[in-house]
């Protein structure tokens, strides 16, 4: 094996051309592999970062009648904390980023922080690289304890790493927060895209959110719950347990949850209210960059055939020698292999470029997302294996042509078998086009699909609109002081030159966030589960209309 290395090494170099050609666009199909499969290991197989066992961590939802799966409300986060046999702890935190205005050195800027329950680091086994994390007794009483433990990459590149910051305080909405301790570096919670600037006890939920009341509201499902199961407990065993208690909260809140049930699930990875657009996505993702790397397979075989017709008095002297085609056949992917794991590096560092810079060109309605794309042994062991199983794919026609050979007739240069060998090529060549002519009439579908969707009308005009977005709520104004500066920006922003018109709302169109609530229609009976037919509700001020361009059928607008 090790000549077998010596002659393909040199080989290689004979011809550089050839080498580099083959390298490069095995190299993009690769590297496209690495990319997508990196969202994918990321997403779907990495486990967190600083938590313990996390396979023995599982995930509790509500499960509705139509299948899907919702969160929680706090009250019945209690139930099951207190009243489960199979968890250890059972933790919950708020399932959206809450934004937050710190004030510091006069003046404010905004963060993402986490509400989380006392027992957060503690059921994840996460141990602080200062300080300490929360106690059970600072999350028990609102509003009573106002402490805070910030993320390693906020204390680092916010607070510049200073090892005296416990016990200094935040100011976070107008209130002071103790800081606690910090978390460990990488340590972002359960589930990937979230990364929390810091994370405080529910507790605090009226300073972190005012103006809403979460903690006592049955119908408000905004927490994400999980559990580290008892030892010897398995995860049917959980859903058994759980199943009982989802039957007696149904008992307390017939109308509420009637036909619910509950879903225990592994807890780590995508939630499953996303896995099932996020994995379908994913596999659509690596079927097309499979086809972009048959396509430099294709590619890289039809090179090294024409190669192999060059080398036909070589095989036929090493084979006239004593070797045998097996032995060939060894040598020749040997050299193959070669070229897809120098492809294989390039590759890798290609896709360490290209997944960040996909990550950049994420949408501006999910900028809040924020993904880790590790480099760990799954993406070097797929990329590895990738690599391999690519030299043997394409390296294999022309091993076994090359090997396939009468030793007389080769010696004598006689070039039998001259129209198989074109054949075969063509039919790479036919191959290549065919597959690019799929992804580029894919490609073409999908950039129709794209024009055709910013074409179609939907409902308001977006020419000759501005926004811009505020929450007075976070910088300590009251409701009265609210209602006043709204009315001076409304005053002040429609006197100016080529202002026509101007509102408010409390969301955007077609926006990601979105406020839903319940409507009742005479003699017709809700969705089960269901208090009423769920509808969209949108707050908006005087002219909100005219401001958007929404005409008016029939009646008239608010003033």
């Amino acid at each position: 094996m090790k000549n077998d290395l010596r002659y393909a090494i040199r080989m290689l170099r004979k011809n550089p051309g050839l080498t580099t050609i083959i390298v490069i666009s095995l190299a993009l199909g690769i590297g496209a592999n690495s990319t997508i499969f990196s969202f994918v290991n990321a997403l779907l197989l990495h486990p967190p970062a600083g938590v313990e066992s996390p396979q023995t961590l599982m995930a509790v939802w509500n499960r509705l009648p139509d299948g899907d799966y919702l969160q929680h409300c706090y009250p019945d986060y209690a139930y099951f904390r207190e009243h489960n046999r199979v968890f250890s702890g059972l933790l919950a935190y708020s399932s959206d980023p809450t934004l937050v205005s710190w004030s510091a050195a006069g003046q404010s800027e905004l963060l993402e922080g986490q509400l989380v329950s006392g027992n957060y680091f503690s059921v994840l086994d996460v141990k602080p690289v200062l300080g300490r994390i929360f106690l059970p007794e600072e999350d028990q009483i609102p509003g009573k304890h106002p402490v805070i433990v910030l993320s390693s990459q906020f204390w680092r590149y916010r607070l510049s790493s200073d090892s005296s910051v416990i016990g200094k305080t935040l100011t976070l909405n107008g209130h002071h927060f103790t800081v606690l301790g910090v978390a460990p570096a990488g340590f972002r919670g359960v589930h990937p895209g979230m990364a929390p600037d810091f994370w405080v006890p529910l507790m605090m939920q009226h300073q972190m959110i005012p103006g809403e009341e979460y903690l006592a509201n049955q119908t408000g499902y905004w927490l994400f719950v999980a559990g580290r199961l008892k030892p010897e407990v398995t995860s049917s065993q959980a859903q058994a347990d759980l199943d009982v208690l989802a039957r007696q909260l149904a008992q307390i809140h017939p109308e509420a949850r009637k036909g619910w049930g509950v879903a225990v699930l592994p807890a780590t990875g995508v939630a499953p209210e996303f896995r099932r657009f996020v994995v379908p996505f994913m596999t659509l993702l690596m079927a097309v960059v499979g086809l972009v790397l048959l396509i430099a397979c294709a590619n890289a075989a039809n090179l090294l055939l024409a190669q192999a017709s060059r080398r036909w008095r070589e095989m036929a002297i090493r084979s006239a020698l004593g070797a045998g085609r097996r032995r060939l056949i060894r040598q020749l992917l040997t050299e193959s292999v070669l070229l897809s794991l120098a492809a294989g590096v390039v590759g890798l560092l290609f896709a360490l470029w290209t997944g960040p810079l996909l990550l950049t060109l994420k949408p501006a309605m999910l900028s809040f997302i924020s993904l880790d794309l590790p480099l760990d042994w799954r993406v070097l062991g797929f990329t590895l294996l990738l690599s391999v199983g690519t030299g043997v794919i394409f390296g294999l026609a022309a091993a076994l042509k090359s090997s396939r050979l009468d030793v007389a007739l080769r010696l004598k240069d006689e070039a039998c078998g001259r129209y198989r060998k074109s054949r075969l090529r063509n039919l790479l060549v036919i191959g290549q086009v065919a597959v690019c002519l799929i992804l580029l009439t894919a490609a073409g579908l999908c950039l129709r699909s794209l024009l055709n969707a910013r074409s179609v009308d939907p409902g308001f005009r977006i020419d000759h609109r501005l926004t811009v977005a505020l929450d007075l709520r976070i910088l300590g104004y009251s409701e009265r002081g609210s209602q006043a500066f709204y009315q001076r920006l409304l005053d002040r922003v429609g006197a100016l030159p080529g202002v026509s018109s101007v509102s408010l709302a409390n969301y955007l169109p077609l926006g990601f966030t979105r406020q839903t609530t319940g409507v009742l229609i005479d003699d017709v009976q809700p969705p089960l589960g269901e208090q009423g037919f769920p509808v969209g509700l949108m707050t908006v001020g005087p002219n909100y209309f005219q401001t958007m361009g929404i005409p008016v059928l029939r009646g008239r607008e608010f003033s």
